[in-house]
């Protein structure tokens, strides 16, 4: 079997289940938004950030493996720019314009609404015009894009809840996730909205095992998750191949994994990909998928260039890539014809570069 190039990933129609639309729009081209709506881009204490350099000194501050502790902080130059239905609009369809480019086929892109609501906009609103960008995206570009509504797991309960009223009365979000600072906010903080969300017939996924303070909380949040909220999918999961009954419970259940190498190295929550044994899991026939979280915010953090770290730290072939790709299109909250269909393009194009 021949190694892998680079140009070979990129060209493979890939599937991006875990990418956060805010931070996966270049910071170059979320300045250009601001400016075209005459709008600054500013830190939440009034602070003008006036350039690309300016805003990763700021997202980047004491250093990356502090993001988490305050990353609604970090995340508030993006989302105080995107306070209106136009830029709402122009995000999602510069999310799509970046997935077109890397070659992903389809993605599921997420986003808290909660977020977008200082100015005024309703999340009715918010969520709505977030799905006009990302379909006029899809038009424009030729990627498929499904919407997932995001709950920043640092407000009360019951904003919690009204975050997932809105998603289901949306009629365009697939899912319920629950991403934002998981020390300190455990998974069953908002069994009642996955609980609505679920009547509503929505799909779950939730960031589990991340950065809940120690292997043990990462853990346990893991199984909480998939136990108390029925999530379909979990998020990252770092520490998922340390304890066989999680893995164990994983299958039984057929949770999908959604695993961010290049994200969790970056971050400091583990020292490179290895650490995730996806090797191990894989031949356990757990549905792990690859993905970017925030692909903006580091360097290579495209999908491809993931692939790429990953390929190169566990010496993987065509066959996990296939294996890989192949998982995210099982695991993925869209009609059983759409996954036919990704499968489809995706071992055509296989075909032809093997």
């Amino acid at each position: 079997m021949a190694s892998i190039s680079a140009a070979v990933i990129r060209e493979l129609p890939k599937v991006d289940l875990h990418s956060h639309i805010d931070g996966s729009v270049p910071l170059g081209e979320l300045f250009r938004i601001a400016r075209r709506h005459g709008r600054k881009v500013t830190t939440s204490k009034g602070g003008e950030i006036d350039s690309v350099s300016a805003f990763v000194s700021h997202v980047i501050g004491p250093g990356y493996s502090s993001m988490l502790e305050n990353i609604v902080e970090r995340f508030y130059p993006i989302t105080d720019v995107m306070q209106t239905q136009e830029i709402l609009r122009d995000v999602g369809r510069s999310y799509a314009a970046g997935l077109g480019r890397d070659g992903v086929a389809y993605a599921e892109g997420r986003f808290a609404p909660q977020y977008h609501t200082r100015e005024g906009l309703s999340m009715d609103e918010v969520i709505s015009s977030m799905a006009e960008g990302l379909a006029e995206g899809c038009e424009s570009y030729g990627v498929k894009i499904r919407l997932i509504v995001a709950i920043g797991r640092e407000i009360e309960p019951e904003l919690g809840v009204k975050v997932a009223q809105a998603a289901v009365r949306s009629g365009s979000a697939v899912a319920l996730d629950l991403g934002g600072p998981e020390a300190g906010n455990p998974p069953e903080k908002f069994r009642k909205a996955f609980k609505l969300a679920s009547e509503g017939g929505l799909k779950s996924t939730v960031h589990a095992g991340e950065g809940a303070g120690s292997v043990q909380q990462n853990l346990k949040n893991i199984r909480t998750a998939v136990t108390a909220l029925g999530a379909h999918r979990i998020g990252h999961a770092i520490d998922l191949a340390k304890e066989n009954s999680l893995v164990d419970l994983v299958l039984e259940r057929s949770v999908g994994v959604e695993m961010n190498p290049v994200s969790n190295t970056i971050l400091g929550n583990i020292g490179g990909p290895k650490d995730l044994r996806i090797d191990d899991l894989l031949k356990k026939s757990v549905s792990v998928s690859l993905n970017t979280d925030d692909p903006a915010l580091w360097p290579r953090g495209r999908l491809s260039d993931v692939f790429v770290s990953v390929c190169r730290a566990y010496g993987f072939r065509m066959d996990e890539v296939d294996a890989l790709v192949e998982n995210s299109v099982r695991s993925a909250f869209a009609t059983e014809r759409l996954k036919a269909e990704l499968l489809e393009g995706y071992h055509a194009v296989r075909r032809r570069l093997a």
